[in-house]
């Protein structure tokens, strides 16, 4: 109980934090393909992790050229890793502050560059992902849809979650094809 507690002060504490940052209207036809600088977060439960990293890896091809920045919580690889032009960050339960946000230095470690493109792989709301994704000041977010995700992402996904996690992540990779 006092975790969610200390999980909704988080929450409010970036929604002031983020409180004048405003998304600006854009074209989203060519988003996808035309970033230099992509920033994933995967999602915080390995076999989810291994399904979406599986999913993306079909558009291998397609991203050659883009540095991918993965943001991951688990020891283990995923098929992300492969990509060329990779740098994975590990997150450790010490780099998320007890206000489920992360620390100034993971920040400083994901951080290396501009990112073009953000995009949380959680299929639910994960505060301190979501928290990456909107300071990490890339013109494109792209989360899943959930009532707290309007001020972190302005790309929502708004899928059947009743379906299976490798249904939602094989739709995911659908949506992102159309940019």
């Amino acid at each position: 109980m006092f975790e969610n507690i200390l999980g909704y002060l988080g929450l409010q504490f970036a929604k002031f934090q983020f409180r004048s940052s405003i998304d600006h209207v854009q074209s989203m036809t060519e988003f996808f393909r035309n970033a230099r600088n992509m920033l994933i977060t995967l999602p915080i439960g390995y076999e989810e992790a291994i399904i979406a990293g599986n999913a993306l890896r079909n558009y291998r091809e397609r991203m050659k050229t883009i540095h991918l920045t993965v943001v991951h919580n688990s020891t283990r690889e995923t098929a992300l890793a492969n990509f060329p032009k990779c740098e994975v960050v590990r997150l450790d339960p010490t780099d998320i502050n007890k206000f489920s946000l992360p620390i100034k230095s993971v920040l400083e470690r994901i951080f290396t560059c501009d990112y073009d493109v953000a995009i949380d792989l959680n299929l639910d709301f994960v505060l301190h992902t979501a928290y990456i994704c909107k300071a990490s000041g890339a013109k494109v977010r792209v989360g899943f849809s959930s009532p707290d995700s309007d001020i972190f992402f302005n790309v929502h996904l708004n899928l059947n979650k009743q379906r299976t996690p490798q249904a939602l992540y094989d739709k995911f990779t659908e949506c992102l094809a159309m940019f």
